[in-house]
């Protein structure tokens, strides 16, 4: 049996798996093989796809060496990588090999090399070129290691880790190994019974039958001849061929097939002895006019024997660079060889850019081409003449390709000194029209993403501003689909003419920003066409002068809206974490983690990685918060870890904002699973707490919704619910979680479903906690405005207060994405609560900011960070207004108020007097009624008061209700132990505080 299987283990060393093979083998004596194998593998090819590939198909080729016809039913062409453990099979057809009949199996197929034609039995696996393992094997599913029975033949080459008795050499993209006596010889050693050289065949099933026997074997003629020549018409080529015979001389070759004027077989020397190799040298004459000359090469020996190569001959002519482009996608000349001129325009890293002097004046065929290749000695202005492949480059992830020159074999200067005028263009437009040309956008362009300005150096601009379809239309309805494509129709990327990460990050302004919103005239350069930031690809302009920017989107100082008496926002604060990903945390520990379900570690932890970063974090979120300056903040995207991360935050507010002015509102019952959660902080000079906070733990929330009630200092209630919902991102979870195209992207039933437990739970839980139906919700919804979720909250009553205060002055967005801005932060309404909304606004301190300036420290290059409030987080604050009506009111002109002097008790030194309220309005007046005694003065307390109302005390007074001329007296006492005289302002007051 023919399974001498060797490993690359030192001597005294074997590994596990050499052992339990060995095991195997030597128990092994089934009679179905022989020994050596009967059916061999006789020749091995995978260079295929591979530069400067001989062939253009994988093969491993099969030889029945036995006296016998063997079926191989059942069987398979296994193949592994040189270290590799894992198989991969190619299953054979049921068929039977006579005596020396070869059988071809064929893998992957590639657009280079000489045709080796249809395989016997073919697959789709793709082969190294040098180093590995291939196996026949008994079995047509991919073997397990070890392998045992199934193995019929295995032959390691190159490096591989296991073969026969010793390694094979290597083959090449030009050479195949290849077993010697054509096949016959079997001594269970690789490296005896292999040899490489070039392509023998290949042989296959249909070849002549190569019987063996105890008799000389006749070797064929080696070929040694290329698969192609390339020429440009005017200036020839030549090409060296040769051939030997192990056994015989080569004495002649001829052009057999293809023979014209112009093609000559030149300069033939014949083989100086058996073994020797015979020389040729194919000549293509310089007036041999373009084209395709396919020609067959045949030589002879001198025992009668012959073998033929197959050399395709290409001429090239001189073509325009419109020509070239041509009207269509792509150009009728894709992966042929073409001569063209131009005047360079433009160079990058990776080549440079031609351009035809006069053009075709065909606005459908572009006039530029991109040149892919080494740049040295060419100068911007020089016209050169090149000769190379036309290809057509697809970046991953495009969608259409560009057209482009490559493998260039001559390049000619024809002069200097010449200059292309820019096309005049403006988006949008189709770009494909123009690629590779110098152009002016005559129009100014806005800015629409600078999501990868530090990493690509790319900012991504449009005519105007891209809103995203389904922040203002019905996601799949006509109208999103229409401003779909019309997004896509208006954006190029603005590149900075490398192709790494910039070392000093371009177009940053004087203040360390390019936002979003900013506009650039006058733009010009050449239309590249590449891979960008993000994925996919797009048009790219590569400069040809220095950009000018203006600042036409100022950065915001502090929110301005309209008054009200208490003011809200809703903040996404980015991951912030005082435990950081290093295992650190704010308090200086070491060892620490994050919590995600029921697992802690470092690794959960998603803010800053050290507490270098965290202090550049906190300080950019407390300069963003101190500017909005709001009564109560709903905050998303902070540590779930209690109420640790909101009161490291609380702490550093109130360092800059004073002590005391922001407190935590204690969390509540459940937080949820998530290493994140949503808080709230508030101003307790401003409202104060109603009850305790809420949350829904339900199943469906990972980060729960969190409520709480908040009292105003005119006594009027409302609650905030904060939210952060299922992100679009990492589709899963089933129908309807998918990405469906219409726009709202990943897991859509699932952020449907939240909402709905909002609107018939947790919302009408929060209201009749609260007893009061003013409900403000906000939130990271992870649904732009007219998506599912906002929807159905709308159809509920919650009224978009960003679509009714923002929507009328332009696009409301609070997050770019994908160089499109639309709004995930949401204000929503209830009914009786929107009457009460005086204004609400987006804070533009985030979403417009390049993520480059952020509180990261990356590695290298600049480091634009500065502590202020841009770039705090990804997100735009959101800031609500409100106007709430006071829950009592000023009755004091419907009564006349008397007030008696006081008198001193001398015993308690009180002092007591009364104050008589006549109703004169002549209509009842109801209660709750409360006597205010506003202005004492200092150290004067009243000792009988019900309470504080506006910084007063007051007494409720016994009548809930007074009758038309109806009087009621109040008693009041005082303390005054500095014996002051005691004067105050008296009010009376209907209502509940």
């Amino acid at each position: 049996m023919n399974m001498h299987v060797a490993t690359n283990t030192p001597a005294g060393r074997m590994t596990v798996l050499a052992a339990s093979l060995a095991g195997l083998l030597a128990s092994l004596s089934a009679p179905a093989f022989a020994d050596p194998a009967d059916v061999v593998i006789s020749q091995y090819y995978g260079g295929a796809g591979s530069g400067g590939a001989a062939w253009n198909k994988d093969f491993v080729e099969l030889f029945n060496r036995s006296g016998a016809p063997v079926t191989m039913n059942g069987w398979s062409v296994q193949y592994q990588s040189a270290a590799g453990t894992t198989w991969q099979a190619i299953a054979l057809p049921n068929t039977t090999l006579q005596p020396g009949q070869y059988f071809l199996v064929t893998a992957q197929t590639a657009a280079i090399g000489a045709d080796v034609g249809t395989g016997d039995a073919s697959g789709g696996l793709a082969l190294s070129a040098t180093t590995g393992k291939v196996a026949l094997a008994s079995v047509a599913r991919a073997m397990s290691t070890p392998e045992g029975e199934a193995v019929i033949d295995m032959v390691g080459f190159g490096t591989a880790n296991r073969f026969e008795t010793s390694v094979a050499p290597a083959p090449s993209v030009i050479n195949s190994i290849q077993r010697a006596n054509l096949g016959c010889q079997d001594n269970d050693n690789n490296g005896l019974d292999f040899a490489s050289a070039p392509v023998a065949g290949p042989r296959r099933a249909s070849s002549p039958l190569n019987v063996c026997s105890n008799g000389p074997v006749v070797y064929p003629i080696v070929l040694n001849c290329p698969a192609g020549v390339q020429a440009e018409f005017g200036r020839g080529a030549t090409a060296a061929l040769s051939a030997s015979d192990r056994d015989s001389i080569v004495s002649s070759a001829v052009i057999s097939a293809g023979a014209r004027a112009g093609i000559s077989l030149d300069g033939f020397i014949p083989a100086s002895g058996i073994g020797a190799s015979a020389s040729a040298t194919l000549a293509i004459d310089a007036s041999l006019a373009a084209g395709t000359y396919p020609l067959t090469i045949t030589f002879a020996n001198n025992d009668g024997q012959s073998n033929s190569c197959n050399v395709a001959v290409s001429v090239a002519g001189q073509l325009s660079i419109p020509q070239i482009q041509g009207p269509n996608a792509k150009s009728a000349y894709n992966n042929t060889v073409q001569t063209t001129q131009g005047v360079v325009t433009h160079k990058v890293g990776s080549g440079y850019f031609l351009q035809d002097q006069n053009g075709d004046g065909d606005p459908a065929t572009s006039d530029g081409i991109f040149v892919f290749s080494n740049n040295t000695g060419v100068n911007v202005g020089d016209l050169v003449r090149i000769t190379g492949t036309v290809t057509e480059y697809t970046p991953t992830g495009a969608a259409r390709s560009y057209t482009e020159f490559k493998d260039l074999t001559a390049s000619t200067k024809i002069g200097s000194g010449y200059s292309i005028a820019p096309t005049n263009i403006e988006l949008p437009t189709d770009l494909a029209r123009v690629e590779g040309m110098l152009v002016r956008f005559t129009t100014p362009l806005t800015v629409n993403g600078n999501a990868y300005l530090g990493e690509r150096g790319e900012l991504t601009l449009s005519n105007g501003r891209r809103e995203i379809p389904t922040n203002r239309y019905v996601p799949g309805s006509p109208e999103a689909r229409e401003l779909a494509a019309a997004n896509a129709a208006n954006l190029v990327v603005l590149d900075d003419n490398i192709f790494t990460t910039p070392s000093t990050i371009p177009y940053l302004a004087a203040d360390g920003t390019v936002r979003s919103g900013d506009t650039v005239t006058d733009l010009t350069g050449v239309i590249d066409f590449g891979a960008m930031g993000g994925g996919g690809a797009a048009f790219k302009l590569q400069p040809t002068l220095a950009p000018t920017f203006s600042r036409t989107n100022e950065r915001p100082v502090a929110p301005t809206l309209a008054a009200g008496n208490v003011k809200v926002a809703s903040a996404n604060v980015l991951n912030f974490f005082t435990t950081f990903t290093n295992g650190g945390d704010a308090d200086g520990r070491t060892g620490q983690g994050c919590t995600v379900g029921g697992t802690t570690r470092a690794s959960n932890c998603r803010g800053a990685d050290n507490m270098a970063e965290y202090v550049r974090q906190r300080d950019k979120i407390v300069e963003s918060l101190s500017a909005v300056n709001a009564d109560v903040v709903g905050l998303m995207e902070i540590q779930n870890n209690g109420d640790t991360a909101a009161s490291y935050l609380v702490a550093a507010l109130n360092a800059k904002m004073g002590a005391g002015t922001y407190a935590v509102v204690p969390k509540p019952a459940t937080t949820g699973t998530d290493a994140i959660r949503v808080a709230m902080i508030y101003k307790p000079g401003a409202v104060s707490l109603a009850g305790a906070a809420l949350s829904d733990g339900d199943a469906i929330n990972n980060r729960p919704p969190m409520a709480q009630t908040f009292k105003a200092a005119n006594g009027a209630k409302f609650s905030l619910v904060v939210n952060h919902l299922k992100s679009k991102g990492s589709c899963g979870g089933g129908a309807g979680n998918t990405d469906s195209g219409d726009g709202q992207g990943c897991w859509n039933a699932t952020r449907v479903e939240q909402a709905a437990r909002l609107r018939d739970y947790f919302l009408p839980l929060v209201a009749g906690s609260a007893n009061d139906s003013d409900i403000l919700v906000v939130g990271d919804m992870n649904a732009y405005g007219h998506e599912d979720p906002i929807r159905l909250l709308n159809a509920a009553g919650y009224v978009n207060e960003i679509e009714r205060f923002v929507r009328p002055y332009g696009i409301p967005y609070s997050y770019v994405f994908g160089a499109e801005s639309g709004y995930l932060d949401h204000a929503l309404a209830s009914t009786s609560l929107s009457a009460q909304v005086a204004g609400v606004v987006e804070f533009h301190n985030n979403a417009d900011e390049p993520e480059a300036i952020d509180y990261n420290l990356e590695s290298g290059g600049d480091d634009p960070y500065v502590k202020n409030a841009y770039r705090a987080s990804d997100h735009d604050p959101v800031v609500v207004s409100l106007n709430l009506a006071p829950t009592y009111a000023d009755v004091t002109a419907s009564v006349a108020l008397a007030k008696s002097s006081l008198v001193l008790n001398r015993v308690t030194g009180k002092y007591s007097g009364t104050v008589t309220v006549k109703n004169t309005s002549g209509v009842a007046i109801t209660g709750p009624l409360h006597l205010v005694l506003g202005g004492l003065p200092s150290g004067v307390a009243l000792d009988n008061k019900s309470g504080v109302v506006e910084g007063a005390p007051y007494i409720t007074l016994a009548n809930t209700t007074l009758a038309p001329g109806a009087s009621v007296t109040v008693t009041t006492t005082f303390t005054n132990p500095s014996k002051v005289s005691i004067g105050y302002n008296a009010k009376l007051l209907s209502g509940t505080f």
